[in-house]
């Protein structure tokens, strides 16, 4: 039976004769064949986004997570789990980095892996960021294709390709997001299979893409996996698998493959924290944060800040989120939801209506992916006290799904006999089109935008390259300093690298760090001046 024979509501009508169909058949011949279909897509991302090099090159980091990733990838590519303490670490504390008892990102390692991949390979950490951008959007098709008619996943499939997967900071940056995002595909597309196709095989599928969400985002791993295994069970029960094939085609492959997973898990946080059931994030908590992510759990007791940028951020900032969540619910939320949609849709006041059109749910795929998976994912996200698209990343296959639904059933709409919703629905597929062609034009006119932190702070780094030897830059914030900028990130070697970054702490304890690194010529920056002051450390100024 073939996707169109499954879901009769979504399904397109035959196309008429003529120039639009000869026109149409190409893409409907590759849609139809579902590998070519991924292959397609996966091509056409990493080749557009290659062909735009010239005018959007690799991307400079500039925030704090983008530094802690880019450790976790230097860290596994010279082939180590963790970093051993420096005797120093106090003038290295920086943002979402462990210094005790090891020095090592706080993040799970799957996206550290990935920078690893392009740093080992290629010389490149973005390469890593790179193809897993494209196997997003291949993983993105492939799911799609599991819920709906080939044509439209084929479409649905290029639409958050030229949304997300090109210009979008997935691919853009070092934070993440592609990562999750082909988890959350695998585990949801693997659904649908088993469901509507009796594929009982991909359950194995199914814990993979899980597998992929416990080592990158363990909180939408619990979440996704909660959901679609719930789904799972109750579709197997509707088709009336027998309880021996369950256990057998399901529940041993996908249990075999979450148990090991576990242990993965198990045995990183050992390495990292000690602990087999401490997540190095909830340890990196422990130590710095003050207000929770989730806006419903309480303060936790304010801890010692050498830095006064980590007080701000942690202690300040923070907790004024905390705070502004808890007060106003129900505005945090909608400002969370409305930061995710104007991510992967753009345009949102265009968009709004295909995506909330008043037709009733009919269809069991319609009210599964509707009332259990959308609204319980949006329902999860709700009491975070801040939120990025990249937290949405396993479900972002989701929203996409729920567009392409209601398309189809708009595309059906017609009022007193005419195809008006014909219409209205090419309307708004053309707006993808339109932003898409925006986004070029803007970027060839105009080039990308670098931030000005990483401008300032790649320039102060290429300077110091330029001079001999090796150098140790003592880094003085003024007292207005920006937190979000933060100068003092190393690699996961810190003796050996020519350029080593300090706190500055005063006189009596930088003394001990100048005399460790007695070889190196020492430097005060002054970041925040206009430019940034870069000149050699003299103990009697620096009083």
């Amino acid at each position: 039976m073939n996707a169109a024979d499954q879901f009769p509501l979504t399904a397109a009508p035959a196309a008429a004769p003529g120039p639009l169909a000869r026109l149409a058949h190409p893409f409907v011949w590759i849609a139809r064949r579902e590998r070519l279909a991924c292959a397609v897509v996966l091509f056409l991302t990493l080749g557009i986004r290659a062909t735009l090099l010239p005018w959007d090159p690799v991307p400079v980091p500039a925030i704090h997570d983008e530094m802690s990733y880019l450790l976790a990838g230097d860290t596994y590519a010279s082939g180590r789990l963790a970093n051993p303490p420096h005797a120093f670490w106090e003038h290295f504390e920086t943002f979402h980095v462990l210094q005790q008892p090891v020095y090592a990102s706080k993040y799970q390692p799957l996206q550290g892996l990935v920078l690893a991949f392009g740093q080992k390979f290629f010389g490149q950490p973005w390469a890593g960021v790179y193809f897993s951008a494209g196997l997003m959007c291949a993983a993105m098709c492939w799911m799609l294709q599991g819920w709906i008619e080939p044509e439209l996943a084929l479409l649905g499939a290029i639409i958050f390709m030229l949304r997300a997967g090109i210009f979008g900071y997935w691919m853009n940056s070092y934070w993440g997001g592609a990562v999750p995002a082909i988890g959350g595909a695998l585990a949801l597309g693997a659904v649908a299979r088993i469901w509507r196709r009796r594929q009982l095989g991909h359950s194995a599928t199914w814990a993979l893409g899980l597998a992929i969400l416990m080592h990158s985002r363990p909180y939408d791993a619990a979440l996704i996996g909660l959901l679609s295994g719930a789904l799972l069970v109750w579709a197997l029960r509707k088709n009336a698998v027998p309880f021996r094939i369950s256990v057998r085609q399901v529940a041993i492959p996908a249990l075999a493959i979450l148990f090991v997973s576990l242990a993965l898990v198990g045995y990183y946080d050992y390495r990292l924290t000690g602990s087999a059931t401490t997540l190095p994030f909830q340890l990196f908590d422990k130590q710095y944060v003050v207000a929770p992510m989730f806006s419903f759990l309480p303060l936790r007791p304010e801890p010692v800040y050498r830095h006064a940028a980590m007080h701000q951020f942690f202690a300040i900032w923070n907790v004024e989120l905390w705070n502004t969540a808890r007060k106003d619910f129900v505005n945090s939320f909608l400002a969370n939801v409305g930061d995710l949609y104007a991510f992967f849709f753009g345009l949102w006041p265009l968009l709004i209506p295909p995506l909330i059109w008043p037709y009733p749910l009919k269809t069991a795929e319609e009210k599964a992916v509707v009332v259990l998976l959308v609204a319980s994912v949006l329902l999860g996200i709700g009491p975070l006290i801040g939120s990025q698209p990249h937290y949405a990343a396993a479900a972002a296959g989701l929203f996409y799904l729920r567009f392409l639904q209601t398309i189809a059933r708009l595309k059906l709409w017609r009022p007193g006999g005419k195809p008006i919703g014909a219409g209205v629905a090419l309307v708004f597929l053309a707006l993808i089109g339109y932003q898409f062609t925006s986004s070029l034009s803007i970027l060839f006119r105009y080039g990308t935008e670098i931030s000005k932190f990483g401008l300032a702070r790649a320039e102060v780094l290429q300077d110091l390259r330029q001079r001999p030897g090796k150098q140790l830059v003592l880094v003085r914030y003024a007292p207005d300093h920006r937190m979000h900028d933060e100068w003092v990130q190393n690699a996961a070697d810190i003796d050996a690298s020519r350029i080593v970054w300090a706190y500055e702490m005063g006189v009596e304890q930088d003394r001990p760090l100048i005399g460790y690194y007695r070889d190196r010529q020492v430097w005060l920056l002054e970041p925040d001046r206009s430019p940034p002051k870069l000149a050699p450390y003299n103990e009697l100024a620096a009083h």
